[in-house]
Parts: C-alpha cells; structure tokens; sequence
C-alpha cells in the first residue's frame, strides 16, 4: 500500500501518512502527562504556600467620648390602674335588735302529714267532703296491636303441661302455638290459641297460665305485649 501510495505521491506525503498512528498516540499520551502534571503541581502549591493570617484589630475608644446613661428621672412610670372604691356593705343582712316585748312567737313548721289533712288530698266533692280519685285502670293491647319493646319477655318460671290421660291412650301428640299476653309485672293475662289441638288446647292453656316472665321493657319501662310460644307435647318411647 504505501509502494502505491508513494508513485501516486513520489514526495512527502507517504511518510507522513504512514506514521500518522504514531505520532498520535505520542501527542495524546504527552498531553494528559502534561495536565497530570500541571494538576498536581497546583495541588500541591495550595498546600504548601503559606496562608497569610489577618492582624488583629483593637479599637480603643476614649471614656470621654461614651455618652453619660440616660437619668432614671425619665423612665416613664407604668400607667396607673383604676380602682373601684369599696362598696359599702347592704345593711340588709345586719341584724337590729328589738325589744324583748316585740319579738314574734316561735313558730314551727308543719309537717306534711298536717299539710294533707289539714288541706285534704284528691278532688274535694260537696263542702267538708273528700273524695280520692282512683288511679286510671291499666289499658292492655289488644290481641293484634302492635307494641314497641326494646327488650322482649323472658322466661323465668316454665312449667310443663300435664298430658291429658285421653289423648295419650289416643296417641296424640304435636305443638301447641299459643299467644300470651304478658303484663308489667310478668304475669300471664291472657291466653290465645293460634295452631289448635283440640285434646291438648286446654293443658297447653293451663301451663301457660302459670308461667311467669321478664316484662319487656320499653325505654327502661316495664310494658304490658303479646308473645307466641309453642308447647310441645311428646309420648314416651
């Protein structure tokens, strides 16, 4: 290649392009010799050269110059608060005293037994009369009536029905569905059957009657409601 290039160029150039890689290398690793060199000696320089500290500073103030303080006639005095002068004291309460002769008799308080009945209590009728009034008989729901609880009824004493002698030797057998009215006291009031067996309706109605319950209540008050409970009547196996 470079026997060609050279009878294209006779002179100068085939030289110069033969030894172009070279001379490269050489200038590329010369250079970064260079600024390796240069670095470090900077580097160096920083560390070594002396750094030259700044003289102190007194600045030395003659005392005829400072100015005298300020006289403390001309602190100016925190303002005054106003205060209400004492009110003079109510002569109400002070106690007067009288004469022995104009002092009151003793007098006591009535009790509230002589209050009734010296005034009587409930509704009065003809002149030296007093009639008390009944309290208001308690109204119960009636069978369909729906009545608000927040807790219902609660068993407390369950006692089981007696099997009736002619329906067992009929081998009868079955539940009872029975509504109860229960009171606020937890009594049973009343009884209704809803599913009949005609043998065991009146044994189921009998136990049902003796039983006695939690009364619901309704706001942390006792209510009078109707509840469904099953009786259940099983023949010995």
């Amino acid at each position: 290649m470079a026997t060609a290039l050279y009878e294209f160029m006779p002179y100068g150039a085939p030289e110069l392009i033969d030894g172009a890689a070279r001379r490269l290398v050489r200038a590329i690793a010369t250079s970064v010799a260079v600024c390796i060199a240069a670095f470090a000696l900077a580097l160096g320089w920083r560390f070594v050269r002396p750094v030259p500290s700044e003289p102190e500073r007194t600045i030395v103030v003659q005392y005829r110059e400072l100015a005298a303080p300020p006289p403390l006639s001309q602190i100016v005095p925190p303002p005054q608060v106003a205060v209400a002068p004492a009110a003079a004291a109510p002569a109400a309460g002070i106690p007067v005293p009288v004469p022995e002769a104009l002092a009151p008799a003793q007098q006591t308080i009535a009790s509230q037994q002589e209050i009734a009945a010296a005034q009587g209590t409930g509704e009065t009728g003809a002149p030296g009369e007093v009639i008390v009034a009944e309290p208001p008989p308690e109204v119960l729901p009636k069978l369909d009536e729906y009545v608000y609880a927040d807790e219902l009824p609660v068993l407390v004493t369950d006692v089981a029905p007696s099997y009736p002698p002619i329906a067992r030797e009929a081998e009868v057998e079955g539940e009872v569905l029975l509504r109860v009215l229960v009171s606020k006291e937890g009594r049973v009031l009343d009884v209704h059957v809803e599913r009949s067996i005609p043998m065991l309706d009146e044994a189921a109605i009998a136990a049902a009657r003796q039983w006695v319950f939690k009364p619901a209540l309704a706001n942390n008050r006792p209510v009078a409601v109707w509840i469904v409970r099953r009786v259940r009547f099983r023949l010995e196996t």
